[in-house]
């Protein structure tokens, strides 16, 4: 399985296109991934993401001039939030069971 890897990070279509359409011109084959932007969901900005294979990552970003985007690290507050809600989540739900068995 080939594994892509986002290589432009555009605002719009046109310029994802148009490096995508640079990249293809020197030999390697990229994709433009519309994210949620594609089913008109959001935004654009933030969602348009130039792929390429994964092998041929470095000469992508000489080509384009760009950097690799540091890898994201989890972030703590934001894990141990998520996990508070889906607890409160589920304490809500049991005490709406209790509370409907109460009544029936």
């Amino acid at each position: 399985m080939v594994r892509e890897v986002g290589v432009a990070f555009p605002n719009d279509e046109a310029t994802a296109q148009l490096i995508a359409s640079r990249l293809r011109a020197a030999g390697i084959a990229a994709r433009v991934d519309r994210g949620l932007w594609g089913s008109y969901q959001v935004a654009p900005r933030g969602q348009i993401t130039v792929l390429v294979d994964e092998r041929h990552v470095k000469r992508a970003h000489e080509i384009l001039g760009t950097q690799p985007r540091p890898a994201e690290t989890p972030q703590p507050m934001l894990q141990f939030g998520i996990v508070f809600v889906i607890i409160a989540l589920a304490i809500g739900a049991a005490m709406i069971v209790v509370l409907l068995s109460r009544l029936g």
